[in-house]
């Protein structure tokens, strides 16, 4: 077999999440049908990342073998000419046969938008989070975020699902970049637990309106004398993107096109 890896970009709002689920359009499941086609038998494809409903993915990863040796950029025009509005493969390599799009991946990106305005422009909606003005702090929050850096126990940033071996992450970079009325999160770690960066940025709001402190947010690190309850909303959606895997090595031979 002959394994390739491609970098996906995808209009979550499309789409019921990455994963396939029976009688619902999902990524996975868009992918899987385009990628079938051109190598004449089903084909199991992994994702790096499965995002939620509404989630939007500018540089998701997957996987997949081929029956046969395919140049990189046919493939990638192969495929794209099966896949429905909404999802483009935008690069693709040869790979070496033990690469998994998740299990090799070293570091992941999110990026989270915020409009934050009286109004916004229609084009944008479902594309960012539009919260309308209130005395927000961003620089207070940007403040709280740097406690999060590091390896932490997440369990009160996360929404559990009962099968986590480890709620332990480890954030490497962490910013809120201030440019009104764009407001930007952006985080990069080892991986992320379910609704992880939207619940995260809950709490920046509460210490962007004064309602918590950098030592609160620490203390919510605390698991034995904090709780999920104790901290801010989960953001929605429509404002997150998977920005960037990382494998530590050099994947892509080309640029976009």
């Amino acid at each position: 077999m002959n394994r390739y890896a491609a970098e996906v970009s995808y209009d979550g709002g499309k789409f019921f999440g990455w994963q396939i689920q029976p009688e619902l359009p999902t990524v996975q499941q868009a992918l899987e049908e385009a990628i079938s086609k051109i190598n004449g038998r089903h084909t199991p494809v992994a994702g790096a990342g499965r995002t939620d409903t509404g989630v939007h993915a500018k540089g998701q990863v997957c996987s997949f073998d081929m029956a046969r040796e395919w140049e990189p950029r046919r493939l990638l025009l192969a495929a794209n000419a099966h896949l429905p509005e909404g999802v483009s493969l935008m690069r693709a390599a040869a790979v070496r046969g033990d690469f998994h799009a998740r299990f090799s991946a070293k570091e992941r990106e999110y990026r989270y938008f915020i409009w934050n305005a009286s109004a916004i422009y229609p084009h944008i909606v479902g594309k960012v989070c539009w919260i309308k003005p209130q005395r927000y702090d961003w620089g207070a929050a940007a403040a709280a975020a740097k406690e999060l850096l590091g390896s932490h126990d997440f369990r009160n940033f996360c929404r559990l699902e009962g099968n986590e071996q480890s709620t332990v992450r480890k954030i490497t970079k962490i910013r809120l970049i201030d440019r009104r009325p764009l407001v930007v999160l952006q985080i990069k770690g080892d991986g992320f637990l379910h609704n992880m960066v939207r619940i995260i940025l809950g709490n920046l709001e509460m210490a962007a309106l004064g309602q918590i402190s950098p030592p609160q947010i620490r203390e919510l690190l605390n698991t034995e004398k904090s709780s999920r309850s104790d901290g801010g909303r989960t953001f929605p959606a429509c404002g997150l993107y998977l920005w960037k895997i990382s494998y530590g090595e050099k994947l892509w031979q080309t640029g976009r096109p």
